[in-house]
């Protein structure tokens, strides 16, 4: 990976992140804290998962070991959730636009929850993270359809066909 690729992968990400959002905001306040199954069994709490572990991503390819978790009461509606996600993806913006192919080769290390000693070259920690999410947000879709609610594509190709057609206009003038 190089960091043109890094960029890109996180403009996919803060893309599809923006679309699911999008696609809850339909939610009642019900719906969107409703017990529907699954290892985080409503969309709030998937919502807070994926927001934390991005939150925790970004620390950690900065060298940093957090071990606070998200509290989901503080992430109680989808407002509270994007004020949170708008103010991470700033963050992850900055950090990436910063990095070199050089930088993203580098390992880095941190300590996991259970106080585990791992290490990564840094563009495998980014390629985790942002798998993780599209993972998630998987099973947001799916949580969307149990509820009877409108969803949205996240796929890379879509984001290319809508974002990347876009870029092709603007540099061929």
């Amino acid at each position: 990976m190089n960091a043109e690729m890094a960029r890109e992968l996180l403009a996919y990400n803060t893309w599809a992140n923006r679309q699911m959002l999008a696609a809850v905001s339909h939610l009642s306040q019900e719906q969107f804290a409703r017990q529907l199954g699954g290892s985080y069994p409503s969309v709030q709490l998937t919502l807070t998962h994926i927001l934390w572990a991005e939150w925790l991503w970004l620390e950690r390819w900065q060298d940093h070991s957090p071990m606070e978790i998200f509290d989901p009461a503080e992430f109680d509606s989808v407002d509270t959730v994007k004020k949170r996600w708008l103010d991470v993806q700033t963050s992850q913006a900055a950090f990436v636009d910063s990095l070199t192919t050089e930088r993203l080769r580098r390992v880095g290390r941190y300590r996991n929850s259970k106080g585990e000693t791992w290490e990564y070259a840094l563009w495998r920690q980014l390629q985790h993270a942002f798998n993780h999410s599209t993972y998630h947000r998987g099973q947001v879709t799916n949580m969307l359809r149990q509820l009877g609610g409108r969803t949205v594509t996240t796929d890379y190709l879509a984001y290319w066909d809508e974002e990347g057609s876009a870029a092709r206009r603007r540099t061929r003038g």
